[in-house]
């Protein structure tokens, strides 16, 4: 009976290990770069001290370009620099970016979700002064570019580039939010500035959490991140702020791996990743992602598609 039970237990552990490796297990399959330093640096913004770490390049120069990329609900820095592959730290060296990796509130952000239960929203913690203070921190200390600031982030990362889009569109140059749409009207409580800037959108076809196609958002039974457009709708807010009568798109695919459309208009641009056999993730071949949140599409590396596109922006600025 003892032996039966000892084996019983051993295939027991033995499956959820193996669960646990498939739906869970997620690692960077790249390590980050040592020709640059991590430097971890905070401010206080309203009365809170506020953590964050940045990537200086070996090669860095004055006017730089300045990168914020946003972790997602219940993650922090360290987790977006290797859910990203390390991979703007790598572009860093190339192009002269310092990328930085901030801390939201309580491992979250305050976005422009009104109904949102996670304490960065209930407490309405001022994300905004915490960026603008950031900002500043690197105007006066690494003498950046001011027409070279973008932000990314995923999941709720996303939905923060989207508020500073929103409310900061003459400190940022453009967004691309991840795996990410607009929240409805009825739970926007930002006051948008109503500018345009470029955006590009990279979201998954088989994403469980937040709908390609639009509706409640609802992340392990919690729902009260309430209902979002869908990634049509998404770009389309910000198109119709640069035109009020934008053109047709041009298509393109990147392989089997998304459907591409962009848009020109006003000296803006915009962009919309519809990834296939992609789900809650940032899809690259340099990351496993655990099966939890859905597909990793290996046949886009976002993190390049995101720099092409800033790198774009970045050389053709709209007009005054």
């Amino acid at each position: 009976m003892k032996k039966k039970l000892a084996i019983a237990s051993a295939l027991l552990v033995a499956i959820l290990v193996g669960l646990y490796g498939y739906f869970v297990h997620s690692y960077s399959r790249v390590s980050p770069p040592t020709a640059g330093v991590i430097k971890h640096q905070s401010l206080t913004a309203e009365g809170i001290e506020r953590h964050f770490q940045y990537y200086i390049p070996s090669q860095h120069k004055p006017a730089a370009s300045l990168l914020f990329a946003l972790h997602g609900s219940m993650g922090d820095g360290d987790g977006m620099r290797w859910q990203t592959g390390y991979g703007f730290e790598y572009i860093a060296e190339q192009d002269n970016v310092i990328v930085v990796y901030p801390d939201g509130f309580d491992n979250h952000w305050n976005d422009c979700r009104a109904s949102a239960s996670y304490s960065a929203n209930t407490q309405n913690i001022n994300d905004i002064a915490f960026f603008k203070g950031m900002i500043e921190y690197f105007t006066n200390t690494y003498q950046i570019d001011p027409q070279a600031v973008f932000a990314t982030g995923a999941s709720n990362g996303g939905h923060m580039t989207y508020k500073l889009g929103l409310t900061l569109p003459d400190s940022f140059t453009a967004i691309a939010p991840i795996i990410a749409n607009m929240p409805e009207a009825a739970n926007l409580d930002c006051e948008p500035q109503n500018k345009p800037i470029s955006v590009a959108i990279l979201n998954g076809l088989l994403d469980p959490i937040n709908p390609f196609d639009g509706g409640k958002v609802v992340l392990f039974g919690n729902d009260s991140r309430g209902t979002v457009l869908s990634s049509n709708e998404s770009i389309q807010y910000w198109l119709q702020l640069a035109s009020d009568i934008p053109p047709a798109p041009a298509i393109s695919l990147l392989g089997n791996s998304a459907k591409l459309e962009s848009w020109q208009t006003d000296g803006y641009q915009f962009k919309l990743f519809h990834l296939t056999d992609t789900g809650h993730v940032i899809p690259s071949s340099k990351v496993r992602f655990g099966r939890l949140m859905g597909p990793n599409n290996s046949g886009v590396e976002a993190v390049d598609e995101i720099w092409s596109f800033f790198k774009s922006v970045k050389h053709t600025p709209p007009p005054i």
